[in-house]
């Protein structure tokens, strides 16, 4: 078993929809507009709500209502439009995939404090070129899902070792001792067969130990996507145990704090910060079912 092994089986069950590709090929061409991407988005129904949901969200804060595609379009901007619809249609991807570890809404709350938590770290970034922490965040533990889908029993096998307070392992740390590898390696390969953004890629293959000799070969604006999302998956562990003390969470990684450029006292700002819209997020990005 490898992390190719697993995508690949994986693959048959689940895909990238294809109106996320063409919005990828759409932003490349010069000569494209805002218009453009909105008409193409306004063909799927579901991401065309997806994304008004997002235009009108917290995360935006607009003021006013937005009704139109391309207005929200040009609000949101076509990069991040390109990186949400790649986020939203990943949700619906494993939409109805069910596993014996986690629920979805679980799975998708902690993805989404991640998110959240990226997306005001990014406040904290301004001047310094860095792609959206919120996709990033959002999609840095992919990788897992799969794993709980297709390999249950070994999962359970690593979750409960993680949680072995004579073991004292990080869930990743397990994964390896278990599978032999772990989910950033399975999450980048899917990133990879699923062409999401490079940056994307990255930050799910280096959200646990970005300060490695990889990382820092990397240009600098996936550097800072990794030890961001690092800090953020951090940040949301914390929120769930509802403590703000970093002793209570995954250790950080020594250097992340200095590499961002931010101090340890700005942890409780961010993390009450990201706390606020986390509910309304999760009714954007995964609305409950009907009856």
């Amino acid at each position: 078993m490898t992390p190719e092994s697993l995508v690949n089986e994986v693959n048959s069950l689940v895909s990238m929809p294809d109106i996320a590709l063409q919005i990828n090929d759409l932003l490349q061409d010069p000569n494209s507009s805002a218009w453009d991407i909105g008409r193409l988005i306004e063909q799927d129904p579901s991401l065309s709500a997806a994304l008004l949901r997002i235009a009108n969200s917290p995360i935006y804060n607009p003021g006013i209502a937005v009704t139109a595609i391309d207005r929200a379009v040009t609000m949101v901007g076509t990069r991040e439009v390109r990186d949400l619809a790649f986020g939203i249609c990943a949700v619906e991807a494993f939409d109805g995939i069910s596993n014996e570890l986690i629920t979805m809404q679980d799975f998708w709350h902690h993805c989404l404090r991640t998110a959240a938590a990226g997306r005001v770290i990014q406040s904290y970034l301004r001047g310094r070129r860095c792609p959206s922490l919120f996709v990033a965040g959002l999609l840095h533990d992919i990788g897992q899902l799969v794993m709980f889908t297709l390999c249950p029993e070994k999962s359970e096998q690593a979750l409960k070792r993680s949680m072995d307070i004579g073991h004292g392992a990080s869930t990743f740390v397990a994964e390896r001792e278990v599978f032999g590898f772990d989910h950033t390696e399975v999450g980048a390969v899917l990133a990879e067969r699923w062409n999401l953004p490079a940056y994307v890629q990255h930050s799910i293959r280096w959200h646990h130990n970005p300060i490695n000799e990889a990382n820092c070969e990397a240009p600098e604006a996936d550097q800072m996507v990794g030890a961001a999302i690092h800090l953020a998956n951090t940040i949301a562990i914390l929120s769930e145990v509802q403590s703000i003390d970093l002793r209570d969470g995954p250790k950080l990684e020594p250097g992340v704090l200095e590499l961002l450029g931010i101090g340890e006292d700005a942890i409780e700002t961010i993390a009450a910060e990201s706390s606020n819209i986390v509910d309304e997020l999760m009714q954007v990005f995964v609305r409950p079912k009907a009856a």
